[in-house]
């Protein structure tokens, strides 16, 4: 059924959206090829998955595993924020005062940063009562928040299938001309010779 929407959408003239595995197995070899020749115009392709994976997270994907057929060759995985105490912008007037107190505010009237990083490093979130604990002074901290954690950054991780394992076999699907069917829209990744295993890497 797919296939047939996308045959239907190529007649009318529309051009097919790449799958997400695609773009993935694009950027994989965008990647890999990175690592053996220098080119400026790769670049683009390496982070190809970034936006349309970011995009399928909104549905609860959070990793596009990338294959050829059995072999796994890497995966890519949506950084996702960590829950962290932060200073309340809106709410600045009050870590002020409370800084004051405590020996955070330096002669330029502002919040040493060093304070403020070492007050960041012991605050605690307190679940039962919402309020943000010194934990070194058992004190409320006025003027931080609790940011739970849990929405994508806005950035990706790649790692290679047991490190240079994923590598080699993308590499062999390349030379073997596998992915051909995938690289006649992204010309940059076919041209000039096709590396090869004993290529010497970055």
């Amino acid at each position: 059924m797919a296939n047939d929407a996308a045959a239907e959408a190529t007649q009318a003239g529309q051009q097919a959206e790449p799958s997400l595995s695609d773009v993935g197995l694009v950027g994989a070899l965008a990647r890999l090829l990175d690592e053996h020749l220098v080119k400026r115009e790769i670049k683009p392709r390496i982070d190809g998955p970034k936006v349309p994976l970011l995009k399928a997270f909104e549905s609860g994907q959070s990793e596009l595993v990338v294959k050829i057929g059995d072999d796994l060759i890497g995966r890519y995985r949506v950084n996702i924020a960590q829950p962290k105490v932060v200073v309340d912008t809106d709410n600045e007037a009050a870590l002020n005062a409370y800084a004051d107190e405590h020996g955070g505010i330096e002669v330029i009237i502002r919040r040493n940063p060093k304070w403020e990083e070492a007050l960041l490093r012991f605050a605690e979130y307190d679940e039962d009562t919402g309020l943000i604990i010194d934990t070194r002074t058992g004190e409320p901290v006025p003027g931080l928040k609790y940011e739970k954690g849990g929405e994508p950054t806005g950035s990706l991780t790649w790692t290679w299938e047991q490190k240079d394992v994923g590598k080699k076999r993308l590499m062999r699907h390349y030379q073997d001309g596998a992915l051909d069917h995938l690289l006649t829209e992204t010309p940059e990744l076919m041209a000039g010779p096709r590396p090869t295993a004993e290529d010497p890497q970055h």
